[in-house]
């Protein structure tokens, strides 16, 4: 019983599958197929007449030039000849021109002359000779009355001791010099001066 309900049901089934399959086409019947046809029209051809042209001038026959030649007259030459042992060629002298040599150009440098300073002549300490001695005086203010007139006139005049002290002994001279000539030959202006004759003493190096 239950074999015989399988097979009808297998084959309920493939009917089925059968129907669905074919059944489409039985009912729409056979499609026709509508086919577009397309139709290319070539493009006209731009430079057509342009070619044709210019074989039509490249086929022309070329026109034929004609060139008019004119005959100059016969002119007398005689004049013209020259006998080949009368003429002598003329001689180009070709002297080389020395071109001058441009002199060295000379360079010339600044040279700064270094600056000379002109130092005092400082008297070395004599250490022998002669001075002209005045005096001695106690009063300072005498004393640097007198040396003021000395070194106004012109003499080299100094004291002992080099500062004075009031109420000490200071001496007055005139020096110091190597020559004692010289001493003596001031004696008489320095005496006009100050009412002063003095005395010329060996002078000491030592007491300065």
């Amino acid at each position: 019983m239950n074999r015989q309900f399988q097979n009808r049901l297998v084959g309920t089934i493939v009917l089925v599958a059968l129907g669905v399959i074919f059944l489409p086409d039985l009912l729409d019947g056979k499609k026709t197929q509508v086919v577009e046809e397309f139709t290319e029209i070539p493009l006209r051809p731009a430079q057509s007449s342009a070619s044709n042209k210019v074989n039509s001038d490249n086929n022309a026959e070329p026109a034929e030039e004609f060139q008019v030649l004119t005959i100059a007259e016969p002119q007398d030459l005689s004049n013209d000849i020259v006998a080949l042992g009368e003429a002598e060629p003329k001689k180009e002298s070709t002297q080389a021109v020395k071109q001058p040599t441009p002199a060295p150009a000379k360079i010339t440098t600044a040279v700064k002359k270094p600056e000379t300073q002109v130092a005092n002549k400082v008297k070395s300490p004599m250490t022998a000779g002669f001075t002209l001695q005045l005096g001695g005086f106690n009063n300072i203010t005498n004393v640097k009355a007198l040396i003021a007139q000395l070194r106004k006139a012109g003499f080299n005049a100094y004291t002992l001791p080099k500062v004075p002290v009031e109420g000490k002994l200071t001496r007055v001279f005139v020096g110091p010099e190597v020559s004692e000539e010289k001493l003596k030959a001031r004696q008489q202006p320095i005496f006009k001066l100050t009412g002063l004759k003095g005395k010329i003493v060996a002078y000491n190096p030592q007491e300065q």
